[in-house]
């Protein structure tokens, strides 16, 4: 304004413009008259900046009296004739003006700045009180304001400049960094909440400052400050924003350390503002304790909107406060309640049970760590809560419920009858069974809800809720979320997960924590059950959680089973502490693997070399999305290895980078994976129905029977047509539109692919020319816009022709760009759901022509089989073929090549999922130091077994014959029982449970008659010499060692039931053998009289080995040398006792009484020592300790009839191996028991005795080629002993004697 106008002179306009500042625009500036003491006047300067009125003497230099801001300001009144009276917070003005109209300018001209600073705001807010008279004065200020249009609001509502004007009213400097955060973060994530935790950094009077901005901005509605312990003066600015603000819709003050007198001025404060739109208070984790909760509920009850949200958790609350607090919940909207961590203890909450028993609009609520009682608040929300309520928090709440009384009804009916139940907690809350029965039937019942998750950990379900869950989860259709963790289910998790198997609904599933008690030889079952659940065709499991489960290397059994899985999207397999091993075995996953997207591993003790695997696989990994910093294993690894782990951390960042960024033809490997996987086992089981229906073909290739003939054709077409399958996929999955064979094996050269590109090039070229249209018109639009807006600088000639010019460049979008974008973006998204409706359409028609030709193979293999059935002859056996094993040799009948007709296909069918299954698992590493497969271990475990044939009943022993019968009859009459005679499962006999005990040696003498001896001319006249040919040569071999490493092992838990780690005091020994021939012991003679087959009764048992290097051997129990020299020194006397029987039987009969006599001590002490170390009992799973026999161990035959107990023969070993021999040349595979019970001791024959009965289940026969089977008749046993074993290959197949 001019010095004119204001009527002043010009040097004292600018001493007053010094005075308040060069930067301060002055809008009004008047010569008043300031009332003093009476009516005493002074000359005074008034002037009015934007945000500040000044007082000012008229003396040059000019100085400033009075000044205070505009929001100081408490009330103006005009009452008097030229008179204006300004209150404000420290004092107040008394002046006199030329006129009513210049104290009526003045006023108006405070309203606009308020206008100004703040946009939208009534300057009537900020001057509290306005008093003019006459107050036709008022009703035209009030049409000023009204009228005027403030200038455009900055960002976020001009908080920067209301917040410049503040610290001016509170003497603070303005900091702009706070200006830059809201004008700049703020704006550009549109947020309305002002977080004070972006600022506590600075000072409290900067914060006290940033606050009192809220009480007049219009644009932030949301307060918020959480983990900061805020100081008083704070306190009352945020009070004071309550108490003035009309915007603030939302408050959260958590854990700021508020106490009960918080709550009295903050009642005091909502009924200060009858405008307050404030529906949202989160007080939690502070100290309010039940003072405060009655002060808040008068008050919150007569909010405007009415409440909404209320968080007071964690505030000391007891039932008595929350009680009172409750009354006001009637008269409220709540939809949202937590009062989780408070005392509910008790059924004194009347108020809070009646508000949840009315219509309420609930949709959350929180209870949690409250010990409310779980039925009574679910017999509450039966009456009110159904409609609304979505998420139902009651973890470690108590339900009251004693056994013997009725269980409350409406439990399962609030779950049956809910209409929006999406997220149910129970965690920690101790379900008794009936609760956990009700729960899941009043959901598995109730058809309004979808998409349920529940939360069940730490329920102390054990194997009672175990069960329930068995008999109830399969058929819940809405559940999509399970979290069963930490529920010492342990080893009820293999037939729970069996179960959860059949549900099609669970698409989240956590079983973590349960592992901590289960036994090792459970945990295999267990683990393998998981893996079939993730296996499975067309699962629905997107994400399995096996957080703090410490399954250390077993977790190796799990991530094998990743590279074929096609479901899981998310896994969190963190707190196993697997090691640099499971970090290997990850590695190998993510490689294959394309479907995981958020992999969580932390808390795994990997060190630098297991990251940087991870890093290593992560590059050839590219659907990988989330993966976080594994950082307490970081942590550590960069303490000893700090360059190696922060070059793998990188390379992750990277990675997971550019997977989020780039895209990929990815279905070429899904291609090889499902070609690897599926085809190549299907093709290995087709080829084992392929061989024996060739060697049914050979044995009919010279009939002449025209129905055999046309039989015979059809088989050869079916076997030709199942050596073309191979290659079905393949073809298939390359194949182009035209029916052309694909050239390449690029997954850009596929079916649709060359046409998807050319059509997007063209629609590129289309939607450029629009583009390019649509900006040209809205350039025209912009030009008429702004020739609109400012008229006169656009009527300039040639202005608009120069701005069309300068836009040419700027009007248009690159084709280059659109078809760059559509080509490496949306081309390759389209791209590989194409490949992958390819790969699904060629997959199924391959899977189901290859099954019909292995059924058709099927049937022809049982019409063959039928015509040689009529023949009498049997197969011809192709022993050059040398196919990989996929059927388990227990089930394939060795003895007869016919089978049921409806079994056949069946069984096949089972053979090839068995098959597929087993490919898909990853083998185990050899660094675990199996001694087996385990994947074929693993696979018998949980995979349905082919029905077994009937168990194998003892051959009744033929009459005896008039004169002897030759060596070969006696070896034809028992059939020793193998392993696949064994029953597996299924077999319900019954045990006694003390039936294969070790037993006493008998010291008396039989009361029945004994069998005739056998005299040993007999035997030589027979020439049963036979019987021993070959032993000599197979003991005196010589035994190399085995290449099993004598390193500390990393085997835990599940791997420890399959193999022990060696003993460091015997080092086992391979079964590799070198000839070193020795000279065979003459034949001893045997008696002509037949002799009966006995049936065997007792336990044999074990004898203590006397050497003194005997002590606890681990693993595959080999011969060693010590024994080869005992074998040797027995050879040697037989050798002599063939020369002369009767003077070597008078020579050794002393030496073999005195071994008898220590066999029976070593009997008696072993007896001993298995009676008082509870490892050494049949039932033990630990490794019992290995025994080597020493030089007089010799192996007594069972009681004969009619022939007496020869005192020359020790007792029985413990361990009831079998020994089975047969005459055949080359070496058979020697099987090991590794479990409980040593090595089978080397079989001797005394000169004296030669001919050795024989029973189903201990069989004793000479030959070349040896085979140990420990005997049993347990089932389970059985099936444990197959799964266990380790066999040793062979150089002929045929020469292996069951």
């Amino acid at each position: 304004m001019s010095a004119e106008d204001a009527d002043v002179p010009q040097d004292l306009l600018e001493s007053v413009q010094d005075a308040v500042g060069q930067q301060v625009k002055l809008c009004v500036l008047k010569k008043v008259n300031l009332e003093v003491k009476g009516d005493k006047l002074e000359n005074r300067i008034l002037t009015l900046a934007p945000h500040r009125v000044f007082l000012l003497n008229t003396r040059v230099p000019a100085k400033v009296d009075q000044s205070f801001s505009v929001f100081d300001i408490q009330s103006i009144s005009s009452v008097k004739q030229k008179q204006l009276l300004v209150d404000y917070d420290r004092g107040q003005l008394s002046l006199r003006l030329m006129s009513d109209q210049d104290a009526d300018d003045f006023i108006a001209h405070i309203g606009t700045n308020v206008q100004e600073i703040c946009p939208g705001l009534d300057p009537l807010r900020v001057i509290k009180k306005l008093l003019l008279k006459p107050v036709e004065r008022i009703t035209s200020l009030q049409t000023l304001w009204a009228n005027h249009t403030p200038a455009e609001a900055g960002p976020c509502g001009g908080f920067s400049r209301l917040y410049w004007c503040v610290c001016d009213q509170m003497n603070v400097p303005c900091r702009d960094e706070v200006q830059w955060d809201v004008d700049t973060i703020y704006l550009s994530q549109d947020t309305r909440e002002l977080c004070l935790q972006d600022f506590i950094h600075l000072d409290t009077r900067d914060l006290m400052a940033i606050t009192a901005a809220l009480e007049f901005n219009q644009w932030f509605i949301k307060l918020s400050i959480k983990d900061f312990k805020l100081s008083a003066d704070l306190c009352d600015q945020i009070l004071r924003v309550v108490s003035r603000s009309t915007k603030l819709e939302e408050l959260t003050l958590d854990n700021t350390g508020l106490k009960s007198d918080f709550a009295q001025k903050f009642a005091a404060a909502l009924s200060q503002n009858p405008n307050s739109v404030l529906h949202t208070i989160s007080l939690a984790n502070n100290c309010l304790e039940d003072k405060g909760a009655v002060v808040l509920s008068s008050v919150l009850s007569k909010l405007t909107p009415g409440l909404k949200q209320l968080d007071l958790s964690k505030n000391s609350l007891s039932a008595k406060g929350v009680n009172v607090l409750a009354q006001c919940f009637g008269s409220t909207s709540l939809t949202h309640l937590n009062l989780s961590g408070n005392t509910l203890r008790g059924d004194d909450i009347p108020h809070l049970w009646g508000f949840l028993s009315l219509s309420n609009h609930l949709h959350t609520l929180d209870l949690s760590s409250s010990d409310c009682s779980l039925d009574l608040v679910c017999s509450s929300l039966l009456h009110g809560s159904l409609k609304h309520l979505t998420v139902l928090n009651l973890a470690r709440s108590v339900f009251n419920y004693k056994k013997g009384k009725e269980f409350p009804s409406s439990f399962k009916q609030f779950f049956s009858s809910a209409s929006s139940l999406q997220n149910i907690c129970l965690s920690g809350t101790k379900l008794p069974s009936e609760g956990l029965k009700a729960l899941l039937l009043g959901l598995a019942c109730n058809t309004n809800l979808r998409d349920v998750s529940l939360d069940i950990s730490s329920c102390e379900l054990r194997s009672a809720g175990s069960q329930i869950l068995e008999g109830c989860i399969a058929e819940i259709p809405n559940i999509t979320g399970l979290d069963i963790s930490d529920n010492g289910l342990d080893s009820d998790l293999s037939t729970l997960l069996v179960w959860l198997r059949k549900n099609r609904s669970i698409k989240r599933l956590s079983i973590g924590r349960n592992f901590s008690n289960i036994k090792s030889k459970n945990l295999g079952q267990v683990l393998v059950s998981l893996v079939h659940m993730i296996q499975e065709e067309d699962s629905p499991l997107a994400s399995l959680s096996l957080a703090d489960s410490r399954l250390k290397a077993d977790l190796s059994v799990v991530l094998n089973a990743l590279g074929g899985n096609s479901s899981l999207t998310y896994l969190d397999i963190s707190g196993n502490s697997m090691g640099d091993f499971g970090a290997k075995m990850l590695a190998k996953a993510l490689q294959v693997n394309t479907k995981l997207r958020t992999v969580i591993w932390d808390r795994n003790c990997v060190s630098a070399q297991g990251l940087q695997d991870v890093a290593a696989a992560l590059e050839k990994n590219y659907t990988i999305r989330f993966m976080p910093v594994p950082i307490i294993d970081a942590a550590q690894a960069l303490k000893n290895n700090s360059e190696k782990t922060e070059d793998a951390l990188m390379k992750m960042e990277q990675y997971l980078l550019r997977n989020h960024e780039s895209r990929r033809y990815l279905q070429e490997q899904a291609f090889r994976l499902q070609q690897g996987l599926v085809t190549s086992t299907t093709q290995q089981v087709i080829g084992q129905v392929c061989v024996q229906v060739q060697d049914q073909l050979n044995s009919l290739l010279f009939s002449t029977s025209n129905r055999v003939q046309q039989d015979m054709k059809t088989a050869e077409n079916l076997m030709r047509d199942a050596k073309n399958s191979t290659t079905l996929l393949r073809s298939l999955y390359h194949l182009r539109p035209s029916g052309r064979a694909a050239g390449g094996s690029d997954g850009s050269a596929g079916v649709c692919v060359q046409q998807v590109q050319e059509k997007l090039c063209s629609v590129a070229g289309e939607i450029s020319a629009i583009i390019d249209q649509q900006l040209q018109g809205l350039l025209v639009s912009m030009l008429d816009t702004a020739q609109s807006v400012c008229p006169h600088v656009m009527q300039q000639a040639r202005l608009r022709e120069d701005l069309l010019r300068a836009s040419e460049g700027r009007t248009s979008v690159s084709k280059a760009f659109i078809t760059s974008t559509l080509l490496e973006q949306s081309a390759i998204d389209i791209i590989n759901k194409i490949s992958e409706v390819k790969l699904s359409m060629a997959s199924c028609l391959s899977d189901y022509i290859t099954e019909e030709i292995l059924q058709s193979l099927s049937r022809s293999q049982q019409t063959l089989a039928g015509h040689l059935s009529r023949r009498g002859q049997q197969p011809l056996l192709h022993h050059n073929s040398q196919e990989t094993e996929v059927i388990d040799e227990g089930e394939i009948h060795t003895d007869n090549m016919t089978q049921e007709p409806e079994q056949q296909p069946q069984r096949t069918q089972k053979a090839k999922r068995k098959s597929i299954h087993s490919r898909m698992f990853r083998p185990m590493s050899s660094a675990f130091e199996l001694g087996f497969d385990l994947c074929k271990a693993l696979e018998e475990v949980c995979v349905d077994d082919l029905p077994l044939p009937p168990p194998l009943s003892p051959t009744p022993p033929p009459p005896p014959p008039e004169t002897p019968p030759p060596v070969e009859v006696e070896l034809q009459q028992p059939r020793p029982m193998s392993f696949r005679d064994l029953p597996t499962e299924d077999t319900p006999t019954l045990q006694h449970v003390t039936k294969y005990r070790p037993r006493r040696t008998k010291k008396s003498k039989p009361s029945r008659a004994a069998n005739q001896p056998i005299s040993r001319a007999a035997a030589q006249e027979v020439g049963v010499d036979q019987l021993d040919e070959g032993v000599p040569e197979f003991f005196s071999r010589k035994v190399t060692n085995l290449s099993v490493r004598t390193r500390e092992s990393r085997l835990s838990g599940f791997f420890c039931s399959f193999k022990h780690r060696p003993s460091a005091q015997a080092t086992p020994t391979s079964p590799t053998v070198t000839a070193q021939p020795e000279a065979p012991p003459p034949a001893p003679a045997v008696t002509p009289e037949p002799v009966p087959a006995p049936e065997v009764k007792g336990h044999v048992q074990e004898v203590k080995r006397s050497s003194p290097q005997a002590g606890r051997h681990k693993g595959v129990q080999m011969l060693g040398n010590d024994m080869l020299a005992e074998i040797r020194a027995k050879q040697e006397k037989r050798k002599k006792a063939a020369v002369s029987p009767a003077t070597a039987a008078k020579a050794e009969a002393p030496d073999e009484g005195q071994d008898h006599g220590h066999t029976q001590a070593a009997q008696k002490d072993t007896r001993d020592k298995l009676k008082h170390t509870p490892e050494h009992t049949p039932t033990s799973d630990s490794c019992c300790p290995s025994v080597q026999p020493c030089s007089s161990d010799f192996i007594t035959p069972p009681p004969v009839a009619g022939v007496p107990e020869s005192p020359a023969l020790p007792a029985p070993p413990l361990c009831p191996w079998v020994l089975t021999v047969t005459e055949e040349a080359g070496l058979s595979p020697v099987t090991h028991c590794p479990e409980g019970g040593a090595s089978p001791p080397p079989l001797e024959s005394p000169a004296g005795d030669s001919v050795f009965d024989t029973h189903t289940s201990h069989t004793l026969m000479v030959s070349r080629s040896i085979s140990c089977v420990h005997s049993s008749t347990d089932p389970e046993d059985d099936a444990t002993d197959r799964q266990r074993s380790k066999s040793l290959p062979s150089a002929d197949p045929a020469n292996h004697v069951s």
